[in-house]
């Protein structure tokens, strides 16, 4: 099995999965936990909202086209470390190492999604934001992109204000 099909059946293996937890109430749906901005130097950053007591397990950064040869960035928690409030691509944060490094760059008109996974407590929260770099360049600097399909864009200071509604207690 090449690497494509393996990614297209795991999708569909872990969206039936979604699906019937969500079905029983078991999962909650991705929150706006992820937003995407340019950084100083010129690459993409990845902002994590604010979100007490959220442990972040991963985060994955892939080409968002199954027709896209196999592209994927991944950063796991090392044991002990907290979660990051801004992640650069291609820099792993304090406490976590790339697990997959196959995606080395971001091209333009090229589609992407990052993707955050974690837990407060026992209960699991995702969340993601889908970017180009055409999205991004489109932002002025106090505006972030979040969302499917980057369809979203916000108020950098908004987006850090204020925590996704899984994260109220």
């Amino acid at each position: 099995m090449n690497g494509r099909a393996l990614r297209r059946g795991s999708a569909l293996l872990i969206g039936t999965i979604l699906s019937a937890q969500a079905a029983t109430g078991c999962t909650p749906a991705p929150q706006e936990l992820l937003a995407a901005e340019r950084n100083e130097s010129g690459g993409i950053r990845l902002l994590v909202a604010p979100c007490p007591d959220f442990g972040m397990r991963g985060i994955s950064v892939f080409v968002d086209d199954e027709a896209a040869p196999e592209a994927h960035w991944s950063l796991i928690r090392e044991s002990g470390a907290s979660t990051p409030p801004q992640i650069n691509l291609f820099s792993p944060p304090e406490g976590y190492k790339v697990d997959i490094a196959t995606l080395t760059e971001i091209r333009p008109s090229t589609s992407y999604s990052a993707r955050i996974r974690g837990s407060i407590g026992s209960k699991s929260i995702s969340g993601y934001v889908d970017f180009s770099l055409e999205k991004i360049d489109k932002l002025s600097p106090d505006k972030v992109l979040v969302g499917p399909h980057g369809g979203k864009v916000v108020s950098r200071e908004g987006f850090l204000k204020s925590p996704p509604s899984a994260c109220k207690k």
